[in-house]
């Protein structure tokens, strides 16, 4: 297997990994959560569909201190934030994202 290929398949464990985790994300495991965010090279898109809010939060404050661009997708809907609000906004943004209203 080629670098890239190889780079790709690591990329799609890492989504579908991220994707199921934020699910079951509380309070309890948030920090936990985070920290392997923070240790991975998240894919370019992520489905955010059923995930918590806490799962939500997190990734949008990962986000937001990493800089990163991602395009979240909820549903039929996709979304990139380029520029994500200072703290304390950053629990008010990731609450619109997950009730839909952004």
């Amino acid at each position: 297997m080629s670098d890239s290929q190889s780079t790709e398949v690591d990329i799609d464990y890492t989504q579908a990994r991220i994707e199921a985790l934020g699910r079951v994300v509380h309070n309890q495991n948030q920090a936990h959560f985070e920290k392997m965010i923070r240790s991975m090279q998240c894919p370019d898109v992520i489905n955010i569909t059923d995930w918590t809010l806490e799962a939500v939060t997190t990734l949008v404050r990962v986000c937001s201190d990493e800089n990163l661009v991602i395009t979240f997708k909820q549903g039929a809907r996709y979304f990139m934030p380029v520029h994500y609000p200072h703290e304390p906004q950053i629990d008010s943004f990731a609450k619109m994202i997950f009730t839909g209203q952004f």
